[in-house]
């Protein structure tokens, strides 16, 4: 574990006595705005803890976003300066200290506030409010201590609510089943990282692997990959919700899940498993970019490139997450394609095979897509991905792309044609 990793986690386990203190202590003696106060300071402390002088970006940003904001006020103009911005920032972020390989920077932090901060002024412009509200709202709101440092995302609207609180509901048992699954999900990781790293699958030992061993071992290599995010994730929700936050209206605490753990890790289709990841910045994608770019445009795809694009710029400016993007979006469109013909049921119909080993087929060709498209985003650079990617072939790229190809420009007219002649006989 690297020192920005054992900084980051410590600040993580140091949600838990904070929320234990606000849940018990702040909400029920306390009025708002000293509410706002505390998770203000809180938040802006765990910054400094875990990233040192370099979260002044962070604090720069929230800040002088506001003051534009105050001056200029809420517009349509406005918010896209915002969002420009704040984009360049983080992307002048990524340029400066990202490396070859993944290290925990202001970069993480500086990405979760901009959300929030662009999704705070977009919310108000919606409500056709001419000028931002309450100043420490607003920084309580961005630098919630308990979110603040890898996610999840949440409105504003969700936090106005939850400032008025005087009294919170039993959330223990929710709260201990994510921080359970957190500490199962790193022991996971940091239990298997002793025995590879990202560097292997572009070694010479791995290179001299046979083609189908390769898709093999980065199916599970990469479902490895990504447990250290699903331990994040809930640990962070964990603190959320011992917090308060995160209480729907019917009952249920998962108002701030960010991984659907049964779902991602049982699902049988790319869709699936894409919708139960990342699952409040997907929201707040699909939300701020995708739905406005579609109401503007009046274009769904011009729409979709534009959510995978912002996407792949949030994430960081190398060509590997890029092609994990396209990557996705091809393997979803491939998946729709095919099950036009090639679907359980219809397989099923004519192949005497029990419907779990069709799942288990599935299931493994769903992991292996998912974790092709993964290797890039772990070796980042054009050259560490080529020297992969060649040694299996580009073989999804050509094969889903020739897919489409195929079912678009020669099977479409085929079933159309038979359509046809049978309407006519």
């Amino acid at each position: 574990m690297s020192m920005g990793e054992g900084y980051l986690v410590a600040g993580m386990l140091l949600t838990f006595p904070l929320a234990i203190f606000y849940r018990y202590l702040i909400i029920p003696h306390t009025s708002p705005k000293h509410k706002d106060i505390f998770l203000t300071l809180t938040g802006v402390a765990l910054y400094f803890f875990c990233f040192g002088m370099d979260a002044w970006h962070v604090v720069s940003m929230v800040t002088g976003t506001y003051l534009f904001m105050s001056v200029c006020g809420i517009r349509g103009v406005t918010c896209v300066v915002v969002f420009l911005t704040t984009m360049i920032h983080l992307l002048y972020g990524y340029i400066t200290v990202s490396g070859v390989t993944y290290t925990v920077t202001w970069t993480l932090i500086h990405c979760q506030a901009l959300l929030k901060v662009v999704g705070y002024f977009i919310d108000l412009y919606d409500e056709e409010k001419g000028s931002p509200e309450s100043f420490l709202a607003y920084t309580a709101y961005v630098c919630f201590p308990f979110t603040n440092l890898v996610g999840p995302q949440f409105q504003y609207f969700r936090y106005k609510k939850f400032r008025e609180t005087t009294e919170i509901p039993a959330s223990w048992s929710y709260s201990l089943r994510q921080a359970s699954l957190g500490v199962v999900y790193i022991a996971l990781f940091y239990g298997v990282k002793h025995f590879t790293s990202t560097d292997f699958i572009i070694s010479e030992e791995f290179l001299g692997w046979s083609f189908p061993f390769k898709l093999l071992f980065i199916t599970f290599w990469t479902k490895w990959l990504i447990t250290k995010y699903c331990a994040i994730w809930c640990i962070s929700e964990s603190a959320a919700c011992i917090a308060g936050l995160g209480k729907q209206e019917n009952g249920e605490w998962d108002g701030v899940v960010n991984v659907d753990v049964v779902k991602f890790e049982t699902s049988l289709t790319i869709k699936d498993e894409l919708t139960s990841f990342n699952i409040q910045t997907h929201q707040w994608v699909k939300r701020n970019v995708y739905k406005r770019c579609r109401r503007v445009l009046n274009n769904a795809l011009i729409a979709r490139v534009s959510s995978l694009t912002f996407l792949y710029l949030w994430h960081g400016v190398y060509i590997g997450f890029l092609n994990l993007f396209v990557v996705e979006a091809l393997g979803i469109s491939t998946e729709e394609a095919l099950n036009r013909y090639v679907s359980q049921e219809k397989i099923s119909r004519y192949v005497p095979v029990p419907r779990w080993i069709l799942s288990g087929i599935q299931y493994v060709l769903k992991n292996m897509c998912v974790g092709y498209g993964l290797c890039g985003f772990a070796l980042r650079t054009p050259a560490r991905c080529h020297v992969f990617y060649s040694s299996v072939y580009y073989c999804f790229h050509w094969g889903m792309v020739g897919w489409l190809v195929l079912e678009a420009g020669v099977l479409r007219g085929l079933l159309g044609e038979e359509k046809r002649k049978g309407k006519s006989e």
